[in-house]
């Protein structure tokens, strides 16, 4: 390639007529700002003279004045015959949509190539100043997603044309087929219309030892015998996940497989029966400490491309997980709103499991929906949140040793209500409680 055509390649993306046509649309009628508008930024445009002419035009119109070659020209001090070339220039205003994407894919391709660029040098560096290999890559692909749903715009639809799929879909229900997943314990299921739905953020919360890792687990299990779950445990290691899965499986005490060598007999028999069940389960794990958002979404990607779909991600819990903010507070906000956006990418239920704040612990009483830790924005996020208590936990009689039960507070398309459910802490196992069960 010649030294001319190199630096040709090198012209960032970029469309002059489709700018001017943009531009020459608005001035002409200011009514094409309600097909540009959503669509376009001051700084989705390629040259400076056009992005000033933009910003004005657009002010004006957002204060509710005209726009036109006069306004704009006292407005921003931009030449007449600059705008009287723009109007001039553009064919009619009924392609103002169709040019403003036009800008806005360009931007978008500058944008990326901006930040493959900046990645790029940041990768080169060698010295003690350079970034970690983990942080740069976490950076490149949170900028990436950002860029990703920026691309994503579209127009609203007319609710008449979205019927036929909804009707679709209705019948599908009433034929008996639903697109809830069902968490394997009835008492969930009636009380979330049979299960959690793809697109959801559920959020599972509880003090330490409450039992909230091992009620995720369970409802991981029953998903994972007929759909793709990852389970992202920042807790525990895979081996203690293991163990956990191993002990509710085979119902066998969880202290006699961290310490085999006093177990008591049967217990290999147990084992060999829980690793039959669960080799058979499309249940996808990993343990890597203190991951981000975009972490979350590279691993359940990865697990996707390999199954082909996914049933559920969980992940375990909150407060483990790493973001930015002003405060922890913040953080935790952003990485919550970046969860459920995470849902509705997926087409699939994230359940995120979370702390409770140390106030819950001042009372014997359920936990209440302001108990929740360190973030605000949860309540606002979470399609579904549970509150799961153990009686046992604050008032240890035997009478109350398996006694347990799970508060939703929010559902967001159902009455709140809370299911009964059954504990054996021995062997990690929730079941729907039953009169006169011990």
């Amino acid at each position: 390639m010649a030294a001319g055509e190199q630096a040709a390649a090198r012209v960032p993306p970029h469309s002059a007529e489709a700018e001017q046509a943009v531009l020459g649309a608005l001035l002409m009628d200011n009514g094409a700002f309600d097909s540009v508008g959503d669509v376009l930024a001051p700084e989705d445009f390629y040259f400076a003279d056009y992005r000033a002419i933009y910003a004005t035009a657009r002010g004006l119109i957002l204060a509710g004045k005209p726009a036109d070659v006069i306004t704009v020209h006292d407005a921003g001090g931009h030449e007449f015959a600059a705008l009287n070339e723009l109007v001039m220039s553009v064919p009619s205003v009924q392609g103002a949509r169709r040019w403003a994407e036009v800008v806005r894919v360009h931007s978008i391709r500058r944008q990326v190539a901006r930040v493959c660029m900046a990645t790029a040098e940041a990768a080169m560096v060698q010295t003690e100043q350079a970034a970690p290999t983990v942080e740069l890559i976490s950076k490149a692909c949170e900028e990436m997603l950002g860029l990703q749903d920026g691309a994503a715009k579209r127009e609203p639809r007319l609710l008449g044309d979205l019927m036929p799929g909804w009707i679709d879909a209705l019948n599908a229900r009433a034929a008996g087929e639903s697109d809830a997943v069902s968490t394997g314990l009835a008492g969930i299921d009636d009380i979330v219309s049979g299960g959690f739905r793809p697109g959801e953020l559920v959020v599972l919360a509880a003090r330490p030892s409450m039992g909230k890792s091992a009620l995720a687990l369970g409802i991981a299990r029953h998903v994972a015998a007929t759909r793709p779950v990852a389970v992202l445990t920042m807790e525990d290691s895979e081996q203690m996940l293991i163990s956990r899965q191993v002990a509710a499986a085979g119902r066998w005490n969880l202290a006699d497989l961290r310490r085999p060598d006093k177990a008591r007999d049967g217990m290999w028999a147990a084992v060999a029966e829980a690793a039959d069940k669960l080799g058979k389960l499309r249940l996808y794990v990993d343990d890597t400490p203190a991951l981000g958002l975009v972490d979350v979404r590279t691993k359940a990607l990865q697990v996707k491309r390999r199954a082909g779909q996914l049933g559920m991600v969980m992940v375990d819990y909150l407060q483990l997980m790493e973001g930015e903010g002003e405060t922890r507070a913040h953080e935790l906000t952003k990485i919550v709103r970046g969860m459920k956006k995470l849902a509705k990418e997926l087409r699939c239920p994230v359940v995120l499991l979370c702390q409770l704040s140390r106030k819950a612990d001042e009372t014997k009483a359920p936990p209440r929906m302001d108990h929740l830790a360190e973030s605000g924005g949860i309540e606002q996020a979470a399609d579904v949140i549970g509150l799961l208590w153990r009686r046992f936990r604050v008032d240890p009689q035997p009478r109350y040793k398996h006694d347990a039960q799970i508060e939703f507070v929010k559902n967001k398309n159902d009455p709140t209500d809370t299911a009964r459910l059954w504990f054996d802490g021995a062997t990690q196992r929730f079941e729907d409680a039953t009169d006169g069960q011990d």
